[in-house]
């Protein structure tokens, strides 16, 4: 894009004029805003040589559509762009669909390295609208709204790739590329227009090796979790039949003294409370083993009171796969974190969702300023050593908790448990194994963080590349290294 087919006039309302050379297949004023232009310019006129993306890849294509009414309980995953989390495949929530699927929408099969780019809807321009697709032995196809990328290996590393698609650079390209008549949509000629800056190898391979450890880090961190769920499991000799939806049943008066609402006296509820009746484990009410805090309102607290520095504001969708998203949080002013100190947050408080997808549990980690749990959050204190924190987030994010908390539920439109019914929760202990079991789920968590923040810094190492700030000389001379696994692992041996 030379310099002289473009003149920005002014930024606000957006006004340019355009030479005829750039209408091409868009006429639309939105396509050719300062923010855009500026962007496109920088990447073809700067110091780092760039290829077109269609160029990079050997396979690329969109995914298949199936029909909702062949969802299966179990099959080949469907990934959809909301699968698509933290910059990885969240797995574990991909809805099934029946195994021929995975033979008959070939184009739509995706393999171990695949990265996966949000093509359709709202939100194909946030951050982590890419993924790459982990290594595991579960068969999975893309749906209709994600676009499937094989890199060739010859031209681009596949990893470094990965890294450009999350930077700002590559998300305004989306962003201009989209149609807006409608959900927002990028089209397979824009895909391979979209403009990819290409350093020297070793640059490419020194971004590249911060994704590939941070797979690494998410991997074993998955492992650790499996870990210490089958030894939770074991222990108290869980039986997955629990999970399972029963049609009928008989109820006690004894369950029915508090409600009579199905849902409190729901057939996997009243077993699981059998189970652990007759369980040969100790089991203790939440209440016993955490003073637990929440707000109902918050003196007017509204987003008017939101600000770009002060106290953190904890809302439940800011939580990840062990660790809190700290990019995503709001912050409140000063004094209206001071009006409420008892949902203060601290290291080590657990914070459980309580309105909405309620029941979802964390530790808080170790904070550099105040945090305050938000008006959808319960805060769990631990009293005086009676549990370990990471154990009992464990327990709670499980099934044996996990179907309680749903049994307490109320309200139709959104579900909501109340102070009182988060008290009453059963908590089963396996006292000679629980400081184990929490190593375990702190280690994931550390792992979980950890592999966050590198793909974060491969991230950022992409848009200092392209405004000259990187350190090129510093990693071509080999004097700049990225961090190793040999380094983590040092990390963690202090837990």
């Amino acid at each position: 894009m030379n310099t002289d087919i473009f003149k920005i006039l002014s930024e606000k309302p957006a006004a340019t004029i355009i030479s005829a050379s750039m209408i091409d297949r868009r006429m639309d004023a939105g396509c050719f805003q300062p923010t855009y232009l500026k962007n496109e310019k920088s990447l073809l006129n700067g110091s780092v040589p760039s290829a077109r993306l269609g160029s990079l890849y050997s396979k690329g294509n969109y995914g298949s559509l199936p029909d909702s009414v062949d969802y299966a309980t179990n099959g080949v995953a469907l990934i959809r762009g909301t699968d698509l989390e933290s910059m990885t495949v969240n797995l574990s929530d991909a809805v099934r669909v029946p195994e021929y699927y995975y033979d008959q929408f070939k184009k739509a099969q995706i393999k171990t390295g695949d990265i996966l780019m949000l093509v359709k809807g709202a939100s194909i321009d946030r951050p982590d609208s890419v993924a790459m697709f982990p290594e595991t032995d579960e068969k999975a196809i893309a749906n209709g709204s994600v676009f499937i990328i094989k890199a060739k290996a010859k031209k681009v590393n596949s990893k470094y790739l990965f890294a450009v698609m999350t930077s700002e650079s590559f998300l305004l390209q989306k962003r201009r590329g989209s149609s807006n008549t409608g959900a927002l949509y990028n089209d397979l000629d824009t895909i391979k227009s979209f403009i990819v800056p290409l350093p020297d190898q070793k640059i490419q391979d020194y971004i590249g090796h911060k994704v590939e450890l941070a797979a690494k880090c998410r991997s074993s961190a998955t492992k650790l979790k499996a870990k210490a769920k089958k030894q939770f499991e074991e222990l108290i000799q869980w039986d997955a039949k629990f999970e399972l939806p029963h049609l009928s049943h008989w109820v006690l008066p004894d369950f029915m003294s508090s409600r009579m609402d199905l849902n409190f006296n729901s057939p996997r509820k009243i077993k699981l409370i059998e189970f652990l009746q007759e369980a040969s484990f100790k089991c203790k009410q939440l209440d016993t083993l955490v003073d637990i805090s929440a707000m109902i309102g918050w003196k007017g607290l509204t987003t008017e009171h939101y600000v770009d520095e002060g106290p953190w504001l904890l809302r439940g969708v800011e939580y990840r796969d062990g660790y809190i998203d700290f990019d995503a949080l709001v912050s409140v002013e000063q004094y209206k974190y001071d009006e409420q100190p008892q949902i203060h947050l601290t290291h080590k408080d657990i914070a459980m969702t309580k309105d909405g997808t309620i029941g979802k549990a964390i530790v808080v980690p170790k904070l550099n300023k105040s945090m305050a749990a938000g008006s959808t959050i319960a805060r769990l204190r631990i009293k005086n050593g009676t549990i370990n924190p990471y154990y009992l987030e464990l327990v709670i994010n499980h099934p044996v908790v996990q179907i309680q908390i749903q049994s307490f539920a109320t309200g139709l439109a959104q579900p909501h448990i109340t102070q009182e019914w988060i008290a009453q929760l059963i908590i089963p202990r396996v006292e000679s194994a629980e400081s184990e079991i929490a190593k375990l789920v702190e280690k994931h968590h550390c792992l979980m963080e950890r592999a966050h923040n590198l793909s974060k810094e491969a991230k950022c190492d992409v848009e200092t590349l392209l405004e000259g700030k990187l350190d090129t000389d510093g990693i071509l001379s080999g004097k700049l290294k990225a961090p190793t696994w040999e380094d983590i692992e040092k990390e963690l041996e202090g837990i």
